[in-house]
């Protein structure tokens, strides 16, 4: 599940949004109220009695997979109504048992059912909440709309770590409620896809920079020369590799590029290109080519070879498919680009089915049943992935998917299913980043990211009074000293204790940061050229305040 969090001041603009959206419903809580004036008026209430808590509105959300079973209403409410009450419990806990990102420490899920059973049985009634469903996307999500203040003492919700307590949550009610299991952010391994390369696997196929990785990786297999691979590369998947030189002739670095469908203003292929070194934690930058996949080089043999092929690739065109042309509206562009398969694919595809075509069709149409409107590459998307999670081996979902009334070839039925198995999260082979490179990501991002976000704070946000900008895919927001940064699907990036020390000069000082990747260093750039852009029309001439990194509580801005 994806699970979202934070506190406002507006108990009016949250409530307004939840249940006036259309085809929202109030599923439950324990408010009298279904208007948002009469849930307002209740808030006020609660809020009056703690008159310094700056932000009394607590706003969670729960998002449950459209892969996963439809929930109806009493068993959503059940799910947010716990996921509310894991969220309290965990805020309150103390010492070991509150570091909800070390198993070998935190609570046990035992200990913590036990306390949250409690706690609902004897305290939730004290704070004032609704739980509301909205179905105005592809799949459900619930809002929990909730005062901080408890109606019996007065005192408040603690909201920090909130981003953490909200994941681990998530967590249990998957296991609870027998949903997927996704890893917290702290718990991956491996680095997940955004959410952009995720929609780019359902629309296309695998992102660029996994196709990319695989090319390399296939064409290494035969420890070709550098100037063997950047042709073949070139020859067989369309992806343009350039040599750099310094001036004085040794190799600066290599660099991948792919078509992913961008087009420039004229009209020409905007390639996404990516340094070697960001691909496959390192194995494919140029030194790395060479002690990591066997590719061989002699500066001698090869140099004048690799110039002669980077000016030609340089101006080369990016050529129609001349591969399998497919029938019906599907893109060519996926299934070639997925013709680099892995080895188990390869081995995958030695395999024969076991299913009749009889077989095959009645299983078509039994995974195909409620998508009949849908187009038929959309539906043999969806059938794809609903007969992996059943648990149909890859070579079978290939026969059901070649009864499809698309007539898929044994390739492009391939090509499906490798797209299924992506947005499934089974290929997902990108390592973290090296604990040095991590390091010196987050001092960059900081240096960055916090003088801009106190001039976007104290600037864009100043004149609508709130503490929480949205970004496309996160969110910033101030409670109070601290300025939190949180990524949709990645949880907390980082949160800092900003402090004034004097007129011009800002101090910071870090509390948590989280994986850094190299988006969120581009995102925080282009922040910077909002805000600037911000305040050359509004005529201001301060520019974000410098920062130097301390280790002082600091004061309220």
């Amino acid at each position: 599940m994806i699970t979202k969090v934070k506190a406002n001041k507006s108990f009016r603009g949250t409530t307004k949004y939840v249940i006036e959206k259309e085809k929202a419903k109030i599923i439950g809580g324990n408010m009298y109220g279904k208007s948002t004036n009469e849930l307002v008026e209740q808030f006020s209430l609660s809020a009056h009695l703690n008159p310094q808590l700056k932000d009394p509105c607590y706003h969670l959300m729960l998002s449950v997979p459209q892969t996963d079973r439809t929930l109806n209403d009493d068993e959503l409410a059940n799910l947010s109504q716990r996921h509310f009450a894991n969220v309290i419990v965990l805020s309150r806990l103390q010492g070991d048992e509150s570091q909800v990102k070390q198993p070998d420490k935190r609570i046990s899920d035992s200990k913590l059912k036990q306390l949250v059973d409690e706690f609902i049985e004897s305290e939730l009634p004290a704070y004032d909440f609704f739980i509301a469903r909205h179905s105005d996307k592809e799949h459900d999500h619930t809002h929990i709309v909730a005062s901080r203040v408890n109606n019996l003492d007065g005192k408040s919700i603690r909201t920090w770590n909130n981003y953490a307590h909200s994941e681990h949550s998530a967590r249990l009610l998957e296991r609870e409620f027998q949903l997927t299991q996704i890893p917290s952010s702290w718990e991956s391994k491996q680095k997940a896809m955004t959410r952009n390369q995720l929609e780019r696997v359902e629309r296309d196929g695998l992102p660029g920079e996994e196709i990319m990785r695989r090319a390399i990786e296939k064409v290494a297999v035969d420890k070709p020369t550098i100037p063997q691979l950047i042709e073949q590369l070139w020859r067989e998947h369309q992806v343009k590799a350039i040599v750099s030189y310094y001036g004085h002739g040794g190799v600066r670095g290599i660099k991948f590029g792919i078509d992913v469908g961008s087009i420039n203003e004229d009209g020409t292929p905007h390639l996404l290109w990516k340094q070697g070194g960001n691909l496959n934690k390192y194995k494919c930058s140029f030194k790395k080519l060479q002690t990591e996949l066997g590719v061989n080089y002699e500066p001698k043999r090869d140099d004048a070879e690799i110039k002669r092929l980077s000016e030609m690739l340089e101006t080369a065109q990016i050529l129609p498919s001349n591969q399998q042309t497919i029938s019906y509206t599907f893109s060519t562009k996926a299934t070639d680009n997925l013709q680099i398969t892995a080895n188990k694919s390869e081995a995958m595809s030695e395999m024969k089915s076991s299913l009749t075509s009889e077989q095959a069709l009645e299983l078509y149409r039994h995974y195909s049943t409620g998508d009949e409107r849908e187009l038929v590459t959309d539906r043999d998307k969806s059938v794809a992935v609903k007969a992996l999670k059943s648990g149909k081996p890859a070579h079978d979902v290939e026969e059901i998917l070649k009864a499809s009334p698309a007539l898929w070839s044994q390739e492009e039925a391939r090509a499906l299913v490798l797209i299924a198995e992506s947005n499934l999260g089974l290929q997902q082979h990108k390592s973290q980043l090296s604990p040095p490179v991590q390091q010196q990501l987050k001092q960059e991002l900081l240096t960055l990211a916090v003088p801009v976000a106190v001039g976007i704070i104290n600037h864009i946000l100043k004149d609508n009074g709130e503490d929480s900008l949205r970004f496309k895919q996160s969110t910033l927001t101030k409670f109070g000293r601290e300025l939190v940064y949180t990524h949709d699907t990645r949880g907390e990036i980082f949160c800092v204790t900003v402090n004034k020390i004097s007129e011009g000069q800002l101090e910071y000082s870090p509390i948590h940061v989280g994986e850094i990747l190299r988006e969120d260093i581009d995102h925080w750039h282009k922040a910077k050229g909002v805000l600037s852009e911000y305040l050359q029309s509004t005529q201001a001439l301060q520019q974000p305040q410098p920062v130097r990194e301390t280790k002082s509580k600091g004061l309220s801005l």
